[in-house]
């Protein structure tokens, strides 16, 4: 916990986001769910739009390997761009897979319609998005996507500052000191 502004609150927590081949192929889809992370005030940490080769999506999806939908999945993972996001915010990781909704499109549009995946997704593979699910996982999936990022640096350095309005991230990942001065 730490003591800002007066009140106890807690500390950020950092969670991976990935917009999915098929959100990623339409811009316009991808600009709009870009937008509903910045309006459900997650805090963009770092963003980079990639390619996977097979065997990425293969080490990425290992644990799913004997599931009747990895091949699938593998394929569809490798099959263009995607963009990846380090997320923060103060529960991350279940505020995002709440603005998810239910892995099963179908699902999604009954029980949350106002949910990504009720509203922008095809199939249970083509879901749109995809995010941690502990912080194990979150752990594991950033390192993977960003294998220069060190997340005991950020929450040591960082999430500090950022939280004592000492820096800033803008919508391009760059980290901004705000002066203390006046101008």
């Amino acid at each position: 916990m730490l003591l800002t502004a007066g009140r106890l609150s807690k500390v950020l927590q950092l969670t991976l986001a990935v917009i999915k081949p098929d959100a990623v192929a339409h811009p316009l889809m991808l600009e709009a769910l870009h937008q509903r992370i910045l309006d459900n005030n997650f805090v963009i940490i770092r963003c980079k739009d990639l390619v996977w080769r097979r065997r990425d999506s293969e080490r990425f999806y290992a644990e799913h390997s004997e599931r009747f939908f990895y091949q699938r999945l593998v394929e569809f993972m490798s099959s263009g761009p995607m963009r990846a996001y380090i997320l923060a915010r103060e529960n991350g990781i279940s505020h995002w897979r709440e603005l998810m909704g239910p892995t099963k499109v179908f699902r999604a549009r009954f029980t949350s319609p106002a949910c990504i995946r009720a509203q922008f997704g095809l199939t249970d593979t083509r879901n749109t998005t995809h995010g941690s699910d502990s912080l194990e996982s979150a752990r594991r999936e950033i390192s993977f996507f960003f294998p220069d990022f060190c997340i005991e640096e950020w929450m040591e350095k960082e999430e500090p500052l950022f939280r004592s309005g000492q820096i800033c991230y803008d919508h391009q990942n760059y980290i901004h000191t705000l002066s203390s001065t006046p101008s």
